[in-house]
């Protein structure tokens, strides 16, 4: 969606694979069990959530269309977001999950 909007807007998605670690708003943390990989994912979620958020504030008015979208995807993260904690939360009470490694 958002590469869409930036064509709409005359502009050019950059999907260099080089540039994509430099531009992330988190860094990749590998986790050695389930539930540190389950946590370290509901981290990230919880800073793009936030970083979204900035950038909805920030539009505000100034691109509604912009603003809507980015409402649309930060709503799908906050539901990434809960899956996660939901996850979290089952593996915490499982002990054979939280010593299943990858």
């Amino acid at each position: 969606m958002i590469a869409e909007r930036i064509v709409e807007l005359d502009g050019e998605p950059n999907f260099n694979p080089e540039g994509l670690a430099t531009r992330s708003q988190t860094e990749y943390v590998e986790g050695k069990t389930l539930e540190d990989m389950i946590r370290e994912d509901l981290v990230a979620e919880r800073i793009v959530i936030e970083s979204y958020s900035e950038i909805i504030r920030y539009l505000s008015d100034k691109d509604p269309t912009t603003r809507t979208m980015m409402e649309r995807i930060n709503a799908l993260e906050e539901e990434h977001a809960e899956d996660m904690k939901t996850l979290l939360e089952a593996v915490a009470k499982d002990p054979p999950l939280r010593e299943l490694r990858g």
